[in-house]
């Protein structure tokens, strides 16, 4: 039985697609193999987003490249081989071959090709993302899962090279979702994660011009076992009032909202082809807010985008203030080849954009620190990740007296870029438990389970 390894760099959608291959060439007869030297192929899925992601693709693929054995195959996945393509084994002569980000669903006839001494490239995107996600080999914590609902991007933002790298935004039908859906519950997930490029316009390129995400969260709602649905990146012009109302009135859907933004200046969002402007930006989050009381808001900004002033970003500093979003990523601005904005002049110095992102950061750690604030004291409930060993010198160490906890997530808290919750107690990792919190550091809460016959539901 031949044996793979698989390393996935990127986002949780580079992250499904990896899934959908392992589980792919699992039922072709290959075996997962975790040692990336021990193994007889090793894939890697790239990411190619911003400069730093490229740069760990390259430095991950020249790693492997360099440690490569007699008879072992090496395989280039995901963005940064849609974008470029052949030239990566021009390059890189190690690779036996390149699949990009819509042709991943045919990685065991790819691998084949490679048996049979042939070198393919593999760089066509399919026209509906309808291949079949099933079965996938979940990674991720065993009940939580990823849902990617939609591929691609319509949106013309001149920062962003991803329509390049995934084409047009092509909603899954309800039915392939909703299958996949009950599938990923009935394998244990309790916690399914909608992910797309822009998650809140399913639907629209199939005729629905509003509430397609809702009807879509209506019908994942009825799903038996399903505990929490979670939605990341809306996107502002495609938010509707049908989507706050169906997260306002389904208890399944996770109070939680992560909206990238990537400014307020009106100047600086034109110039990135970014609809709405601060004022609109701030009425949509009240809106939210009023709908859904206690709601946690997450977004990611731009920090020197070209031409930005001291002025624009003063702006967004003081906009930061207004918002008062519980969390926010910041990204200096990375010139991407082939984007608009890398044809801008005006730009802004590295130490400038350095300089900018430490005063917005600080900005947000008193807003971050006010929103942890406010709940504290408060009872959640928390889906049970693991224990985990607390280092001797850990400040959450001190405050529970005990050198082990459990970590697991609120509603409040997204996985892998939130943070979570430390607590003491009795808890089963994938259940659910309530717990308390007592306080919190820069990132993560501390607090303890409350037992069940003192807590109320």
């Amino acid at each position: 039985m031949p044996s793979v390894a698989f390393v996935s760099l990127g986002c949780a959608k580079n992250l499904v697609d990896t899934e959908v291959m392992i589980a792919k060439l699992g039922g072709a007869g290959w075996r997962l193999e975790p040692d990336a030297e021990r193994a007889d192929t090793v894939v890697i899925n790239t990411c190619a987003f911003i400069d730093p992601a490229k740069e760990e693709s390259t430095e991950t693929i020249l790693e492997h490249a360099s440690r490569k054995r007699a008879g072992q195959q090496l395989i280039v996945a995901g963005c940064l081989a849609q974008r470029y393509g052949d030239q990566l084994q021009s390059l890189v002569p190690e690779i036996d071959g390149v699949v990009g980000t819509g042709a991943y669903a045919g990685i065991v006839e790819l691998l084949a090709d490679v048996e049979a001494g042939r070198r393919p490239v593999r760089l066509e995107l399919e026209p509906e993302p309808e291949h079949d996600f099933l079965p996938r080999l979940v990674t991720t914590p065993r009940a939580t899962a990823y849902l990617k609902i939609a591929e691609g991007c319509n949106h013309p933002c001149t920062f962003c090279i991803i329509p390049a790298l995934r084409g047009n935004f092509r909603s899954r039908s309800a039915e392939s979702i909703c299958a996949e859906a009950r599938a990923l519950v009935a394998g244990g997930a309790k916690e399914l994660v909608l992910i797309a490029q822009d998650t809140s316009m399913w639907g629209r390129d199939r005729g629905r011009r509003r509430g397609g995400l809702a009807g879509l969260l209506e019908r994942l709602h009825e799903i038996d076992g399903l505990e929490w649905i979670r939605l990341l990146y809306l996107y502002p012009a495609t938010v509707d009032c049908e989507l706050i109302d169906a997260i306002a009135r389904l208890p399944k859907v996770c109070k939680y909202m992560d909206m990238p933004l990537q400014h307020a200046h009106p100047q600086v969002l034109r110039a990135m082809l970014r609809p709405g402007n601060g004022e609109r930006y701030l009425e949509l989050i009240e809106e939210f807010r009023a709908r859904i009381p206690g709601i946690t808001m997450r977004s990611t900004f731009i920090v020197g985008f070209p031409g930005e002033t001291e002025e624009h970003a003063a702006y967004l500093e003081e906009w930061i203030g207004r918002a008062q979003l519980d969390r926010v990523g910041f990204f200096e601005y990375s010139s991407e080849d082939g984007t608009p904005a890398a044809r801008l002049g005006d730009r802004v110095g590295a130490r400038r954009r350095r300089r900018r992102l430490i005063r917005l950061r600080e900005a947000q750690r008193h807003a971050s620190e006010r929103a942890r604030s406010r709940r504290c004291g408060t009872t959640v409930r928390v889906l049970v990740e693991e224990s985990r060993q607390l280092r001797e010198r850990d400040d959450f160490r001190r405050h529970l007296g005990e050198s082990r906890a459990w970590f697991g997530r609120s509603d409040g808290e997204a996985p892998a870029v939130d943070g979570g919750i430390y607590f003491t107690g009795r808890a089963s990792v994938g259940e659910f438990t309530r717990v308390r919190l007592d306080g919190h550091g820069p990132f993560d809460f501390f607090g303890r389970a409350i037992p069940a016959e003192h807590s109320a539901g």
